[in-house]
């Protein structure tokens, strides 16, 4: 797909080397996003907000927020910010699985 889906938004060739530079980073982060959105739909059916919000501020302070300014620091580019997003989905997956292994977030027979 990465020769095809790109040409569907554009024609210019610039943003076409960077697409297909950037593809296997795309490819990459789609399975642990897979993952992790459906966890994140299990924990807000649960009604576990609180650990959500919590995970998400510190997987983005502690881990995004780090390589995003390392990217701009050894001008990594565009390419330092996806692998940023990259590793904030790894670490948002390394929070949520335990919490989804462990029985804290279920409340059975509460609405």
């Amino acid at each position: 797909g990465g020769a095809v889906i790109p040409r569907a938004f554009t024609g210019d060739h610039a943003v076409l080397a960077q697409a297909r530079e950037l593809w296997p980073l795309f490819a990459l982060m789609l399975p642990v996003g897979a993952v992790v959105f459906a966890l994140d739909g299990i924990l807000l059916g649960a009604g576990d907000t609180r650990y959500l919000a919590l995970a998400m501020v510190v997987a983005a302070l502690g881990v995004f927020v780090p390589v995003a300014l390392l990217a701009l620091h050894f001008d990594w580019g565009v390419r330092g910010v996806w692998w940023g997003l990259v590793a904030l989905m790894v670490a948002r997956l390394a929070a949520l699985w335990p919490r989804l292994t462990g029985r804290v977030w279920m409340r059975i027979g509460t609405l």
